[in-house]
């Protein structure tokens, strides 16, 4: 039998109701009544990241700066690109900051409900829970980086500055972008298989257009606002403005960030109608 959309309410009396109303977006509601199950999904999915490696929790740290340190060499010692009188490993580390919070939770999520579907086919609970949980080693690895991000701040004594108090904000755009394509093709793929895949191929290549190892200065002047419609573009350079000054954020002008935060509000709300609209139909799919 065809599974009906389900909603879920909590009576008082303890009991979950779940009945066939559909609804534009998914029951916040009851994600919110489910925040116990969420917080033990998210410590399972933190817990077997790195279950039997041999480094264990140390790869949070080791990763990006490995990260940083290549991109370092192939751009700043190779390819010769300024970092605008900022100390290219610093330069880089920043700008992975939040490029790495924007892949790493894309890449997650957009695959959590094709991981746990043995799960979500045998018990009801708001599914919205699976691509939310999976942010949250995402959300560790850029809490640890930013630890490493201030050490590089002294190490390389930049110091701090009141531009750190937008950090948050730039990262929160990140952020936000990152679940609604999450919520998009975490749907997406229980249909089609290929989304996954096609994920994984093109994150890596979204790198190579967004300023993380370069500055948007070393795009040609006729082609930047064409570059600048990469909302990522604008959010890694604000990122690396807020942490090391660089001198170059007064390329993007207020209608790129105008532009950025526009794209991210309607990116968000549409993967949250998408997997709304969909979430039905899961069950009977996967």
């Amino acid at each position: 039998m065809s599974a009906e959309p389900a909603e879920s309410l909590a009576l008082d009396n303890g009991r979950l109701r779940i009945d066939s109303r559909r609804r534009l977006f998914p029951d916040l509601g009851a994600v919110f009544q489910s925040r116990q199950l969420l917080w033990l999904l998210c410590r399972r999915n933190i817990t077997v990241m790195y279950r039997q490696t041999a480094l264990g929790s140390i790869w949070l740290v080791v990763n990006p700066i490995i990260s940083a340190g290549l991109l370092s060499f192939v751009f700043g010692r190779v390819a010769h690109l300024s970092s605008g009188g900022v100390p290219y490993f610093a330069f880089t580390f920043a700008g992975l900051l939040a490029w790495n919070l924007f892949s790493n939770s894309v890449t997650g999520a957009s695959s959590s409900l094709i991981s746990n579907s043995t799960l979500f086919t045998r018990i009801y609970f708001p599914r919205l829970l699976l691509p939310l949980s999976a942010l949250a080693p995402t959300l560790l690895n850029t809490g640890i980086s930013c630890g490493v991000m201030f050490v590089l701040l002294l190490a390389y004594k930049i110091g701090f500055s009141y531009r750190l108090l937008l950090l948050p904000v730039w990262l929160g755009l990140a952020l936000l972008l990152s679940v609604g394509l999450s919520l998009m093709l975490s749907s997406m793929a229980v249909f089609r298989r290929d989304v996954g895949y096609a994920t994984q191929v093109v994150m890596p290549l979204l790198l190579f257009v967004t300023p993380v190892a370069y500055s948007v200065a070393a795009v040609p002047p006729g082609l930047r606002t064409i570059y600048l419609l990469n909302p990522m573009a604008t959010i890694v350079e604000g990122c690396r403005w807020s942490l090391v000054g660089h001198t170059h954020l007064g390329i993007i002008s207020m209608w790129a960030v105008a532009y950025t935060t526009a794209t991210t509000f309607v990116v968000l709300i549409a993967g949250l109608v998408i997997f709304a609209r969909l979430e039905w139909r899961f069950a009977d799919v996967v």
